[in-house]
C-alpha cells in the first residue's frame, strides 16, 4: 500500500465517540426539525444509529482495502507517474460501491 493511502485512510478514521458525537447532533438536529418522532427511547435510537453508520464505515474501509491490493498489482504505473493513484482508486471505489449497494 502506498504512504499516502495509509495517511488519508488515518485520517478518515472515527473514533467510537467521534461517532457517538456525529450520531447525537445528527439526532438532535432531526428532532429539534421535527423530522423524526421517537417510537423508542433516545438512548436505543442512537444505540442502533451508531451501529449503522459503524458497520458502514467498516464496509467503507474494507472496500479501501480492496480497492488498494487491487491497484498494487498495477504499483508499476502509477510509480511511473502513468496513471493517478487517487483518481483510478476512487473510480474502482465507486463502481464496486455501485456493484454492491454500498453507498459512500
Amino acid at each position: 500500500m502506498h504512504t499516502l493511502n495509509y495517511v488519508i485512510m488515518a485520517l478518515m478514521k472515527l473514533t467510537e465517540e467521534q461517532i457517538e458525537r456525529v450520531t447525537a447532533k445528527i439526532l438532535e438536529n432531526l428532532k429539534n426539525k421535527g423530522l423524526v418522532e421517537l417510537k423508542a427511547n433516545e438512548k436505543t435510537v442512537l444505540t442502533k444509529m451508531n451501529e449503522v453508520l459503524t458497520k458502514d464505515l467498516s464496509a467503507e474501509d474494507a472496500l479501501d482495502r480492496e480497492v488498494d491490493g487491487m491497484l498494487d498489482a498495477h504499483s508499476s504505473d502509477v510509480d511511473s507517474g502513468a496513471v493517478d493513484y487517487r483518481k483510478v482508486f476512487n473510480m474502482v471505489k465507486h463502481k464496486l460501491a455501485r456493484e454492491r449497494g454500498i453507498i459512500l
